[in-house]
């Protein structure tokens, strides 16, 4: 391994969140981020990009996928629709087990969801080296050092893809970033897509990448809205009481009803590229 690569290597793990905590963060928002994705606009939009990938995947009917870190199964269940076989798992069994109703609702039966950690998957217990036309990965930290990423890569016959947020503005977050002193450079070097890049660039591959621009509002009980953006601002490093305190002040002061409302912007990064 080169210097350069240890650099991004170590630059990236260094700000990883720790396992419990996701299983347990992911868990507790099941429920909100399933009716999120089931919402017809965010089908709609999800149908265009799986087309788009699918195509440039060039999947068919005698094609599998494998889908990391897939939540509800939204991306997954679009697949299925273009596949002859989806593989989908994630750390949190309250996703997987929803993922699985929604297979059931929306009559999908040629995809599998599993309870799988990624970082301890063994691909030849598994029967997955080499298995899958696209391994895929949208928006999960699943992903999450150099060694994740060539397990990625080892399960491919064919293409990758990952999908990640780039560049937001979110009307909540934004304004308890001064309440927690946080550091918008360390959130920026922090981002696996530019490690995930530089890193398959030095392994000799050639990365694609499309930007895509969403918008939307959301709503989240009190109680979870806490819950998502204490994750967010240790993703660096620890909170002190106040800035606790402070942030959960805050939101009780803008929330409605028990309720907080945001509207977010953002700027996907969809990068593609061929085993």
């Amino acid at each position: 391994m080169t210097i350069t690569s240890r650099i991004f290597e170590n630059l990236w793990v260094d700000y990883q969140p720790e396992e419990a905590r996701m299983t347990d963060f992911w868990n507790k928002r099941a429920p909100s981020f399933n009716d999120h994705a089931r919402r017809e606009e965010s089908r709609e939009l999800r149908r265009r990009v799986v087309e788009n990938i699918t195509r440039k995947a060039g999947l068919d009917q005698s094609g599998a996928v494998l889908d990391i870190g897939c939540g509800p199964g939204s991306h997954a269940l679009e697949m299925a629709h273009l596949a002859g076989a989806v593989e989908a798992f994630d750390i949190a069994p309250n996703m997987i087990a929803l993922a699985q109703k929604n297979a059931v609702q929306d009559g999908c039966t040629n995809t599998h969801f599993q309870v799988l950690d990624w970082n301890s998957a063994d691909l030849d217990s598994l029967g997955w080296r080499k298995k899958f036309q696209l391994v895929f990965a949208s928006r999960t930290p699943a992903v999450n050092d150099r060694s994740a990423l060539e397990k990625m890569i080892d399960a491919s016959c064919g293409s990758c893809c990952m999908i990640t947020q780039v560049a937001t503005q979110h009307s909540v977050r934004d304004c308890l970033k001064p309440l927690v002193g946080w550091d918008e450079h360390k959130e920026r070097i922090s981002r696996s897509f530019y490690c995930v890049f530089n890193l398959l660039w030095l392994m000799g591959y050639y990365p694609e990448i499309q930007y895509m621009e969403r918008a939307w509002d959301s709503d989240s009980s009190l109680e979870e809205a806490e819950l998502i953006y204490l994750r967010h601002f240790e993703k660096i490093g620890p909170l002190t009481h106040q800035q606790k305190q402070s942030l959960t002040q805050k939101l009780v002061e803008i929330s409605r009803n028990g309720r907080v409302y945001e509207s977010v912007q953002s700027k996907l990064a969809i990068m593609f590229w061929t085993v």
